[in-house]
């Protein structure tokens, strides 16, 4: 068992890296058109453009990658989907502005993000930039070649799956520093937040020119691959002491201490140590450890396994097969010698 598990474990890394590549190749020149966009803003305040040079610090090629790979599925091409892919990074970046301040999130790794670094209002400015320029680029795409009926149905996407993204803020904001929220209610806070992934694999789907079936399969292939990448974040947090500190405090506990804190016997040995006033790195990796021998971890990858295993059987509804989909979703697997080896080093 213990070989087995080593090799997947290297298999996965390997399909990680290869993911890599793919995201950043088809991902360029979409995010190369967030640069030039932003950069080629004139602006009289110095303040202003450090922020957004902060901004374009860390590059998102995934949106337009995903978008693309999507379109070429179902006969497009990639083309046609870089303002659009461009268009999504920036709004999915002024969102996740705005949940960091929600968060109070300072500090996502060792960086700063655009909150911890500039402060509330700055951070406000900058998003407000980033949706008018992304809903902008959309318009402008439109007056280029973009039919309006295909315009229309993006639309329509996008208010309808980011709507429900919102909504899955709200239970995020109610279940903040909860310990009773049980595991469905987790899974279905993780569902919806899916969302945003459903929308961009449909647009992909909607610009290639896909048919009905073929949109529908691509955005339940999002949906599953969306809440396989939500629960590996989960399960990760468990593993970044700062993190998992700043979820405790700040956000709603991690899935796989959901999971772990439904065992009567281990609940107080859990709840004990998050109510303390000063969580020390101890605690923190003594709250990963039992929550790892709860089967807290394994239950939360046997959920990663199988949206990745729902996310793929959409794939053979596509009219081009496509490995890259498919290893796109395979690569979020996670395996008990990945963590155990984190939790060792600790």
């Amino acid at each position: 068992m213990g070989k087995n598990q080593k090799k997947a474990a290297s298999r996965g890394k390997e399909a990680l890296e290869k993911v890599r590549k793919i995201i950043k190749k088809e991902g360029a020149e979409g995010w190369n058109l967030v640069k030039e966009t932003l950069l080629n803003q004139k602006t009289r305040s110095p303040q202003l453009k450090e922020a957004i040079n902060y901004a374009l610090l860390k590059p998102d090629y995934f949106r337009p990658a995903i978008i693309s790979l999507c379109s070429k599925a179902v006969g497009g091409s990639s083309e046609v989907t870089i303002t659009y892919g461009a268009s999504l990074v920036m709004l999915a970046k002024a969102i996740g502005i705005h949940d960091d301040i929600i968060d109070k999130l300072e500090k996502r790794g060792k960086h700063f993000t655009l909150f911890g670094k500039f402060g509330k209002e700055i951070a406000l400015i900058i998003s407000d930039i980033l949706l008018f320029k992304g809903f902008t680029l959309i318009l402008k795409d439109h007056e280029t070649g973009t039919p309006l009926k295909k315009n229309g149905r993006i639309f329509d996407t996008i208010e309808k799956f980011w709507f429900e993204q919102s909504e899955s803020e709200i239970q995020e904001l109610r279940s903040q520093r909860q310990m009773n929220i049980t595991p469905q209610e987790c899974l279905a806070k993780i569902e919806m937040r899916a969302s945003e992934l459903e929308a961009t694999t449909r647009i992909g789907g909607i610009l290639g020119d896909g048919s009905t079936m073929e949109v529908e399969a691509l955005g339940r292939y999002g949906r599953f691959l969306g809440i396989a990448s939500i629960l590996r974040d989960e399960l990760i947090d468990m593993l970044e002491q700062n993190m998992l500190k700043h979820r405790i405090r700040n956000e709603s506990l991690p899935l796989p201490l959901i999971y772990a804190m439904q065992k009567p016997k281990l609940r107080y040995q859990i709840t004990s140590r998050i109510s303390r006033k000063s969580l020390t790195n101890k605690d923190l990796l003594t709250i990963s450890k039992v929550c790892d021998e709860a089967g807290g971890m394994i239950r939360v990858a046997e959920n990663i396994a199988a949206s990745v295993q729902k996310a793929c059987s959409y794939i053979g509804l596509i009219k081009n097969e496509n490995k890259e989909l498919e290893l796109l979703a395979t690569s979020l697997l996670m395996h008990p010698i990945e963590w155990k080896a984190t939790l060792q080093s600790m």
